[in-house]
């Protein structure tokens, strides 16, 4: 089965320099003898609300000439970069005949459960491609919640002076990112959903006046202070030192988010701690505790907040899912990866996410990995861009309805994160 596999990958991903067309060469597909013709496209689920969007993908083949590991002259398929074809080539239908504009996909009838699709370029067809629908969410299954959100900058105060200091701007933008992917107003993904949960800047401190920079917490010091005062036990010292009132805000009332120069680490987490009697998340470890029982509870800083080092902010360096993924991560999702550093098989607990591995040409990259390592490829050979925020190397600009349903259980039944319920860094007032 795996050498099969492996001879399918072969075939499929086109490893024939002899098929390869110059990157400047015009194809007249007038000429060309197309071999083979496939259809695939980036999931096999649709969202039948008239908002999300399939793309389908051809793979078209020519029949050429290789050279096998024993320099023998072999007979196989090479697949025509996309870029390779003008787009009136391929024309497009529904399984029933219907012709379609174009590549892209959108319905809000479910009905017919599944929705087959085919093309043909030239004189040739492809097998029918088919793709489960599947109802969106009713408008009142959750309830919008908006978190008071606070970066709190620590940085050096030589950093500062020497003009190092993080801008609000890229703070801002980052900040913005996030709100869209959440509202899914980023991109229209064939299986996003909106996760009803959204974020806001805080205006008011604790002590309800107006803050300089929304947001934006910045505490500065001598480099000295922060290596001996801060840095060697941090998130002891954030959460019972001198700092406390400085840098870590009442959870009630604020997502908090650290940025602190020389930290050398990215933290998010799910919660230790839920409300007693709710659906546990599967893959993560929680104690049930009574809503009286929160009041008295030894949390730790990434109970109600995320950690980033600074410099890692400001590049998204050091973060394999980045800002987004981390922010995931806080809340309940798991990596969507399908093989842990072990090699084993594991899972994100998500029936709707697609377990995958990073395409790979080795003629192509001297390395042995493509240059677009956000292309894709399931076991069974379906190539696709990836997007999901939990995707290893990834545009991370949709959540899936299955990892909103994880994250809903955990901003409803945790009253650690319930900043949401607080309206003060809005108005500095009480409720």
């Amino acid at each position: 089965m795996k050498a099969r596999n492996l001879l399918y990958l072969f075939l499929l991903l086109g490893f024939f320099t002899a098929c390869t067309p110059e990157e400047s060469e015009v194809l007249d597909f007038g000429q060309i003898k197309i071999a083979k013709v496939e259809l695939g496209a980036d999931a096999r689920q649709l969202i039948a609300d008239g908002v999300a969007t399939l793309t389908l993908n051809p793979m078209l083949y020519q029949e050429c000439t290789f050279q096998d590991k024993d320099g023998r002259d072999s007979i196989g398929y090479g697949r025509i970069p996309a870029d390779r074809f003008p787009s009136d080539v391929v024309r497009y239908f529904l399984e029933d005949g219907t012709v379609l504009d174009g590549a892209e996909y959108k319905t809000t009838d479910a009905s017919q459960g599944n929705v087959g699709f085919y093309i043909t370029v030239n004189d040739m067809k492809s097998d029918v491609f088919t793709v489960k629908l599947r109802e969106p969410f009713a408008e009142d299954k959750y309830e919008t919640i908006t978190y008071p959100v606070v970066f709190h900058v620590v940085q050096a105060t030589e950093s500062v002076e020497a003009g190092q200091a993080i801008g609000v701007d890229l703070i801002y933008e980052i900040f913005n990112n996030m709100c869209n992917v959440f509202a899914h107003e980023s991109i229209f993904t064939p299986n996003g959903a909106d996760t009803r949960i959204r974020f806001q800047l805080a205006e008011y401190d604790p002590d309800g006046m107006q803050m300089k920079e929304k947001g934006v917490n910045r505490h500065t010091e001598l480099k000295r202070y922060m290596q001996s005062d801060l840095l060697p036990n941090l998130e002891n010292a954030i959460k019972t030192s001198k700092y406390y009132t400085d840098i870590l805000w009442d959870y009630k009332k604020y997502l908090n988010i650290w940025i602190i120069e020389g930290a050398q680490r990215n933290v998010a987490a799910p919660p230790a701690y839920i409300l007693a009697g709710t659906e546990l998340l599967e893959g993560v470890s929680m104690q049930e505790k009574s809503e009286a029982e929160f009041e008295n509870v030894n949390w730790n800083i990434y109970d109600i907040g995320l950690l980033f080092d600074a410099s890692d902010f400001t590049s998204n360096e050091g973060m394999p899912y980045g800002y987004i993924g981390q922010l995931g991560t806080f809340f309940g999702l798991r990596p969507t990866e399908n093989m842990d550093v072990t090699g084993e098989v594991v899972s994100d607990y998500c029936d709707d996410t697609v377990p995958y591995r990073t395409y790979t040409e080795s003629w192509y990259d001297e390395n042995g990995n493509d240059a677009n390592n956000r292309l894709k490829i399931t076991d069974d050979g379906l190539l696709f861009y990836s997007t999901n925020i939990m995707d290893n190397q990834s545009f991370r600009s949709s959540i899936t309805m299955d990892q909103v349903k994880r994250m809903r259980i955990i901003t409803d039944n945790c009253p650690l994160r319930w900043a949401w319920k607080s309206k003060w860094a809005f108005t500095g007032k009480e409720d």
